[in-house]
């Protein structure tokens, strides 16, 4: 996966028609609902993780340096290491941040039983997020996890196949969703477009 990677070239038109379909082919089966979102970036900061980390670890360095004591040369090695490892997790925390805002503006917490998914990927900081509406959260198996389902999306991403991983991705939720909330003939609306959600 390309940072600098759009998420129109990523996926051309085709790609995202199929992967609508592949949304759609999951729903017909299940009271659930399913959205994909693919963003550039969920920040302004212009660069993923690790550059964030090294420009804490220097601010970390310029502080000690000008506020603090002398200090040994092992301890101003400790503070940029844990500046560092700071940045990949301040990415990780808007990730996340931005999928659960996309999870509300989606209007996945206002379907039939709260049975919404969103596979939530932001490009830039190369990351996958599934969040699930309340309704599935309680009835998931041992061996049924979110997890799995972010694998297939990175995996395909990985290997610059981001349509198989997505579509694998997708109809991965739709088993889930089958499994615990099969269609029922009073209720089998489609609730909640099927297009991919592109935002650049």
């Amino acid at each position: 996966m390309v940072t600098s990677t759009r998420p129109e070239r990523l996926l051309d038109v085709a790609a995202r028609s199929h992967l609508a379909e592949a949304v759609r082919a999951a729903e017909r089966r299940t009271r659930g609902e399913i959205v994909l979102m693919v963003v550039r970036a969920c920040d302004e900061y212009g660069s993923a993780g690790w550059r964030l980390g090294v420009a804490l670890a220097v601010a970390v360095f310029c502080g000690l340096h000008a506020f603090a004591a002398p200090l040994p040369w092992w301890f101003y090695l400790l503070a940029q290491l844990a500046g560092l490892l700071l940045g990949p997790r301040l990415a990780e925390e808007r990730v996340h941040e931005r999928a659960r805002r996309a999870f509300l503006e989606n209007g996945l917490t206002r379907t039939h039983g709260r049975t919404g998914i969103l596979i939530f990927v932001a490009l830039l900081e190369r990351r996958v997020v599934v969040l699930a509406d309340d309704g599935i959260h309680g009835v998931l198996d041992a061996g049924e996890s979110w997890e799995e389902v972010v694998e297939l999306a990175l995996a395909g991403l990985r290997r610059g196949n981001a349509l198989q991983g997505l579509e694998a991705a997708i109809q991965r939720c739709g088993e889930i969703l089958v499994h615990h909330f099969p269609v029922s003939p009073e209720r089998n609306t489609d609730e909640l477009p099927n297009a991919v959600v592109i935002e650049d």
